[in-house]
């Protein structure tokens, strides 16, 4: 209800709103879908986290039909990954599980960014591919500017073939 409050009173504003699918609640695609579809409004979407359905124990199998629900209403990105070990990538693992651990640049986490780009171009999406490396922080300063800077080469690449 107040989702749709706000969109009526910003109607001439032509805003569009994003709910990120961060933590316990939004990451369920059984409490997103139904929330932008009973609010019915173009101008509601979604700040698609690639690395937070993952996070919230999706296996890797069900990602790309996840990004592929959601594609038509993505707003916004941010382009994380993990690199969870080969026998907990495709397991329904628990909320969260070892994300410290596990977290990493795009190029040596799990998510095939390629197919991510190509299901989100596919939908229609134009907009930005933000990178969002929380492990960046427990680099030394060149590291992480060497790791952000091959991110966004990768990110350029895989957008030129798209």
């Amino acid at each position: 209800d107040t989702l749709k409050k706000v969109i009526a009173q910003t109607e001439e504003s032509g805003v569009k709103f994003a709910i990120e699918n961060h933590g316990n609640t939004t990451n369920d695609p059984e409490f997103m879908a139904p929330l932008l579809e009973q609010v019915g409004s173009d101008r509601l979407g979604l700040t698609l986290d690639t690395g937070n359905f993952y996070w919230f124990g999706h296996p890797l199998s069900k990602l790309y039909g996840l990004y592929d629900k959601f594609a038509p209403r993505v707003f916004h990105t941010h382009i994380k990954s993990i690199g969870y070990p080969e026998d907990q990538r495709n397991a329904q693992r628990p909320m969260g599980w070892e994300y410290g651990k596990y977290h990493c640049p795009i190029y040596e986490g799990d998510i095939d960014f390629a197919r991510v780009i190509e299901i989100l171009r596919k939908a229609g999406y134009s907009n930005d591919l933000c990178v969002e490396n929380e492990m960046l922080g427990r680099l030394e300063p060149e590291k992480a500017t060497e790791t952000l800077k091959r991110e966004l080469t990768l990110l350029r690449e895989l957008s030129r073939k798209s």
